[in-house]
């Protein structure tokens, strides 16, 4: 049965599930969206609503005094970027930041709080920036507006360790800017020489000296990696595309000053910067690396950075990073327990699809233990700690000698393995042709020599793989697929077996397919049914409800949610009770499935089991890549829906089920041991095996969540067109083939013309960026097209 939506919250533009929160006519999903309407409204600042249809955020998941550890003093320094007696500065992570109605509303934090100085929005990077007077408002205070507005921030116990980042690409830019200014002036002194003009002026020759002094500079500092690359590469002994290309810039450069100084030439100095400049064009393209995402998170980016601290009845907040053994702490309802601990309360429930990927949700019985990843669910327990935060199970993960592994080789590159056999090709047929025109004629020899350097340098050949994968990048970003870097492109040309997780990755968190299992209900035993579920905010109690949608509600008293139990109240003089097993006193049942039990005045009646949906499309993505790939399932989940996923994987997919953290990464490191994997996983259970994989791909539903240590980002709904993006990635190799056939053809010509001696430096300096333009262009724009063919 489906849900008839009748409300959307004017807020946030949910469905209202709750027809309780009313208010000026307007309807609200949860009162955290009511109390934002009306703190916008007390500030005149409901203008906002009329910037986005209902642009706001929900806050069901908030509870108060969430952020009260940021009283403690030593703490809260820990986030500051800077402090003062009268003025504090702080960065706060804010990931639901999503449009312009989030700008306008956060730069206008100074009508809320009369302390703050000013607030600045960072869109790309979903960083606020706040400055505040600290004896006028407090950093909890800050926080917790923050909240109530529906911009949570995120404050891990990785925050802290931060500290201010660095652009990596800040001497990129300088050695652009360089080069490019550089490049333009010394074509600016070189116009005589361009047009043939024969100007007297004594100041003439100056340009030559000005055009040497601008040239330094590129060749000094600009062109350094490529020299420095080319020295690594020899000194590993691999021939890298980086030294014929540091051989051509260096024999224009003694080229060019020897013709300056001689005063028997103008040089080539204007050719050596912009093939510098397009090369570093080319190298920044390749780089880029989408900076709003975090593709190498631990285990700090998921855990609190306090906790609170119970010494002798008294209660205070304390870095988790400073736990020791023995300590007794509080945990709340939905908080991450940061360590192994032993509970010291009557029971506790708690949620471990975090770290293992099983969703149901597990009965902790005082004296039991705990593991570090899992989330209470309910009430407050403590716990007595068993071993500091980075010794706990779960941060044993991030000691495999996985999260130590390098890049691969830079040998293992297409393009350095190309240099392989051009490099030596290159050196041996200009030195040849220097020593035959040395006996032939002997002053064309060093023509001769520098000619065939330059036009082989091989710029274009350089050009083809980095603008080529750059743009690959660039498209499937655009479709929401966001990969580290190029080199993850070039594993995957490797790989022919996909793994997939199931809970979360394969299957959709929103979608359940509902059984009901036990006594018939009448239709006044489903109108008590939706009428109880409907007062609970519980995902469970929603999806129940939302199987009754149509009945009339029947008014509730005496209601109660037990946290982690389930639902009690009374109904037109009826005890209902729905929950757990303990909480209904169900009989024990083989089904390993999620399970939603129902006691009407004492009777057990039945259980409502919650089934897995699988993501729309999987069955057709799996049967365009069969012809392509092997498949398995590597899961922490149990193998209930062993029968349903055979239907949909081919016959020969292997399938783990149970397997926790570690077992997945052993599985994985077993399984690379004879063949390269794509990983494809979403929990932080997933990282060990992402890690180990030669391509950990993350799906995400949302962009702005956590996702595990990853190679690459994928939105949850495109999934199903992870065959479109292989085959793209596919594709790509062969445009870059097809450039190096171009480069190759303009060297073959060029080469025959150098060697016979009947080409000038002047023209093989003119003939290179000619290449290069014409290779970067073919590559881009086949990408682009390419692109287009994705859904």
């Amino acid at each position: 049965m489906q849900l008839t939506v009748e409300q959307t919250c004017y807020h946030c533009g949910e469905d209202c599930d709750n027809a309780s929160y009313e208010l000026e006519d307007k309807h609200f999903c949860c009162l955290g969206c009511q109390t934002v309407y009306q703190l916008l409204e007390e500030n005149d600042l409901c203008t906002y609503y009329d910037l986005e249809r209902a642009p706001g955020n929900q806050l069901k998941s908030f509870y108060a005094n969430k952020y009260g550890y940021l009283d403690n003093q030593e703490i809260a320094d820990r986030l500051l970027d800077f402090k003062s007696e009268d003025y504090h500065k702080i960065t706060l992570n804010i990931p639901s930041i999503h449009c312009s109605s989030c700008i306008w509303l956060l730069e206008n934090l100074t009508r809320f709080d009369a302390g703050i100085i000013q607030s600045r929005i960072n869109f790309s990077q979903k960083k606020l920036t706040i400055d505040y007077m600290p004896h006028k408002t407090q950093l909890p205070i800050i926080i917790e507006r923050l909240c109530q507005l529906g911009y949570e921030p995120e404050i891990t116990l990785d925050t802290q360790q931060q500290g201010t980042e660095t652009s990596s690409n800040k001497d990129t830019f300088v050695k652009l800017g360089i080069s490019g200014f550089t490049f333009g002036n010394i074509m600016l002194f070189s116009f005589p020489e361009y047009f043939g003009l024969h100007i007297s002026s004594e100041f003439v020759q100056y340009f030559g000296y000005l055009n040497l002094l601008l040239s330094i500079p590129v060749l000094v500092y600009c062109a350094q990696e490529f020299f420095s690359s080319a020295f690594r590469g020899v000194a590993k002994k691999v021939l890298n595309i980086d030294l014929p290309i540091a051989m051509g810039i260096l024999a224009i450069f003694i080229r060019s000053s020897y013709e300056i100084l001689s005063q028997t030439g103008a040089g080539y100095f204007d050719s050596m910067a912009a093939l510098v400049f397009l090369l570093l064009i080319g190298r920044w393209f390749q780089g880029q690396t989408y900076r709003n995402l975090s593709f190498d998170r631990n285990y700090k980016s998921y855990f609190p950075l306090a906790v609170t601290l119970i010494n002798q009845q008294e209660k205070k907040s304390v870095l988790v990073e400073t736990l020791q053994a023995g300590d007794k702490i509080e945990i709340r309802n939905e908080e991450i327990i940061p360590c192994d601990a032993i509970l010291v309360s009557p029971s506790a429930q708690i949620d471990y699809s975090f770290v293992t990927g099983e969703t149901k949700s597990i009965a902790i019985r005082e004296g039991e233990k705990i593991y570090a990843g899992g989330r209470i669910k309910g009430v407050a327990v403590k716990m007595n700690v068993l071993h500091p935060v980075s010794q706990s199970y779960l941060t044993q993960l991030w000691n495999n000698e996985v999260f130590a592994k390098e890049n691969p080789d830079e040998e293992h590159l297409i393009i350095n393995r190309v240099s392989r056999y051009f490099t030596p090709t290159i050196l041996g047929l200009a030195t040849l042709a220097g020593l035959v025109w040395l006996v032939i004629d002997s002053s064309q020899a060093m023509n001769v020599f520098s000619s065939v350097l330059i036009i082989a340098c091989p710029c274009a050949l350089a050009l083809a793989t980095p603008f080529t994968l750059g743009s690959v990048l660039n498209v499937l970003a655009r479709h929401q697929f966001y990969l580290k870097g190029t080199e993850v492109i070039e594993r995957i040309w490797q790989t022919k077996h996909i793994i997939f997780d199931k809970t979360g990755t394969i299957t959709n968190h929103q979608d359940h397919t509902i059984n009901y299992h036990g006594m018939a209900l009448t239709a006044y035993d489903e109108q008590l049914i939706a009428s109880l579920t409907k007062h609970s905010t519980h995902p469970l109690s929603q999806a129940i409800c939302a199987m009754y949608s149509t009945v009339t509600a029947v008014p509730v008293t005496q209601f109660e949610e037990v946290k982690g139990q389930g639902l009690k109240g009374q109904l037109d003089g009826h005890l209902l009770q729905i929950g757990s097993a303990s909480l209904t006193l169900a009989p024990h049942t083989t089904i390993q499935q999620t399970q939603v039990h129902i006691n009407i005045d004492g009777v057990y009646r039945g259980f409502f089991s919650f089934e897995n949906q699988y993501r729309k499309g999987l069955k057709n993505l799996i049967n365009q890549l069969k012809a392509h790939y092997q498949f398995s399932i590597l899961s922490g989940d149990n193998d209930a829906e062993r029968t349903k996923l055979s239907e949909i994987f081919p016959p020969d997919t292997a399938f783990y089920f149970s397997h926790s953290p570690v077992d997945k990464l052993e599985k994985i490191k077993n399984l690379e041991a004879t063949q390269s994997t794509i990983m494809i996983g979403d929990g932080l259970n997933d990282a060990g095996a992402l890690k180990a994989s030669s391509v950990g791909l993350s799906v995400s539903d949302n962009m702005s969540s956590f996702s595990p240590a990853s190679d690459g980002i994928l939105l949850g709904k495109r999934l199903v067109d992870l065959d479109s993006f292989l085959r793209l990635i596919t594709q790509s190799r062969m445009v870059i083939i097809i450039g190096f056939v171009i480069s190759f053809a303009y060297n073959i010509v060029g080469l025959s013309f150098a060697v016979a001696g009947m080409i000038t430096p002047v023209f093989a300096a003119l003939l290179m960026p000619i290449s290069s333009i014409s290779v970067v262009a073919f590559t881009t724009l086949t990408i682009r097209w390419l692109g287009r063919r994705i859904s």
